[in-house]
């Protein structure tokens, strides 16, 4: 079943109109109407805030499998990584998931988890608000590469660039966005009272429609 069966299918085994429904996802009749027909496919954070607003899973209208155990192989070479929540595309903001949601990815994708983007400051890399990242934990990445970190509590996806002094010490790190609207963030040097901490290394997007 695909996601228009299946929001079709809770909303008549809750014996609720089409309008009854908007009413309750905060849209229209005729946007139910265009998912119910497939004519129309959400983003998955879209999905995700249905599923919130429904009191469901976000499986029960993704069309994903049964969950499997973070790791664990499943049939086709696919296995289940937790999604923890939302990443800042824009200034750095957090939305922690419960530990519930999976996504699959390919068994040869070497990653530990994945987060949803958020805001449009890393188009430049053919991230959009909505797409899953999937992210290799590890505490260092090279100059240029995309990395989740952490902001005290508060989490942002960039590249990163370090400035280093004639002696090769580092200076300060930016975070770099590639999209020219947003300007860079710098962490670092004296006066720096921010807890800064690299989570991992992005190591792949599934682009959402």
């Amino acid at each position: 079943m695909e996601f228009g069966d299946r929001l079709k299918a809770l909303r008549l085994e809750r014996a609720l109109s089409q309008e009854d429904l908007a009413a309750q996802l905060g849209t229209t009749k005729q946007v139910i109407s265009r998912y119910e027909t497939k004519k129309r496919i959400p983003r998955l954070s879209v999905v995700a805030d249905y599923a919130q607003k429904l009191g469901v899973p976000l499986s029960a209208l993704s069309g994903e499998a049964p969950m499997l155990p973070h790791g664990a192989l499943a049939l086709g070479g696919r296995r289940r990584v937790p999604i923890l929540g939302g990443v800042a595309c824009g200034e750095p903001i957090y939305q922690p998931g419960d530990g519930t949601e999976f996504v699959d990815a390919e068994d040869d994708l070497a990653c530990d988890f994945a987060l949803i983007a958020q805001g449009d400051s890393m188009t430049g890399d053919r991230i959009y608000s909505g797409d899953i990242v999937f992210i290799r934990a590890q505490d260092h990445v090279q100059d240029g590469e995309i990395a989740a970190i952490a902001l005290d509590d508060e989490l942002t996806l960039k590249r990163v660039r370090r400035l280093r002094r004639a002696d090769g010490t580092v200076a300060f790190t930016q975070l770099l966005p590639s999209n020219p609207a947003f300007t860079p963030i710098d962490i670092g040097g004296e006066g720096e009272t921010r807890n800064v901490r690299i989570l991992g290394k992005a190591v792949a997007v599934r682009f959402m429609l």
